[in-house]
């Protein structure tokens, strides 16, 4: 059997919302022997040295929980707009895969915040697979 995913992108933003996508990235990324791309996208222009590490740090925590040694991968860290950061390391990266956690807010919390998700869906040149807290 063909793999259909081979380079899975998987943003997380630190939060309990990022779980299941976490859970749904390892079951994929065995059944397709798939490189997972664990993604931080610092909000802002610049990436602070001191930030990046922080990230890279909380990356590798994320990594040694959900991947192990099981699952090859990748850290990414970069800086920008979320939804921006997002769409460029999938075109970057060139992955066949991005999934994530949406907040599944709606009426007046989406207008508000926005959807990163939502954006992503529209941008990405690759299947978007979203995933709801439980």
């Amino acid at each position: 059997m063909t793999a259909l995913f081979k380079k899975i992108l998987c943003p997380v933003d630190f939060d309990r919302v990022s779980v299941p996508a976490l859970e749904m990235v390892q079951k994929l990324a065995l059944q397709n022997e798939a490189t997972v791309y664990l993604l931080y996208v610092v909000p802002g222009s610049s990436l602070p040295t001191d930030l990046e590490q922080v990230a890279r740090d909380n990356l590798r925590g994320i990594a040694q929980k959900w991947l192990a040694e099981k699952i090859a991968h990748e850290i990414v860290v970069s800086s920008g707009k979320p939804a921006t950061g997002i769409v460029s390391a999938q075109q970057t990266l060139n992955v066949d895969l991005v999934v994530m956690a949406t907040h599944g807010r709606t009426g007046a919390d989406h207008s508000r915040l926005g959807s990163v998700a939502e954006q992503v869906i529209r941008l990405a040149s690759c299947p978007v697979v979203t995933v709801r807290p439980r």
